[in-house]
């Protein structure tokens, strides 16, 4: 992790999208962690306040309501979640979880250079 106050979480079990985010973070200048744990995101969210949070729907045994109720509000409205678009459900129930950013899979592809770029740019 650098010392950084900026960064990017990835909750989420997909490689070649971790890998995407990586790069873009290292460009960007900032931290970035990838995980599969709601435990992992709290901790780095400890660390790095005011890090970007990314949440993919589709990883595995990922309850909404448990990270957010885990997740303080500011940050639940500055969290991005993603998921395919064909679960239109599971993108409504993020909405309605209190996610500030819901997107498919292909817009969060197409606007992840600009989310990275916010988050390097925010102001700790």
């Amino acid at each position: 992790m650098s010392e950084t106050s900026r960064g990017v979480i990835l909750l989420a079990s997909d490689l070649m999208l971790t890998s995407s985010v990586s790069s873009l973070a290292a460009s960007a200048g900032i931290g970035f962690r990838s995980t599969d744990s709601i435990e992992a995101v709290l901790q780095f969210m400890a660390e790095v306040p005011d890090a970007a949070l990314l949440v993919d729907l589709g990883c595995p045994g990922l309850q909404l309501s448990d990270i957010a109720g885990k997740l303080d509000s500011r940050v639940l409205s500055k969290a991005v979640a993603y998921g395919p678009h064909v679960h239109a459900a599971k993108l409504q129930a993020a909405r309605d979880a209190g996610f500030g950013t819901v997107l498919s899979r292909g817009q969060l592809t197409a606007q992840l250079p600009t989310l990275i770029s916010r988050a390097a740019a925010e102001e700790a």
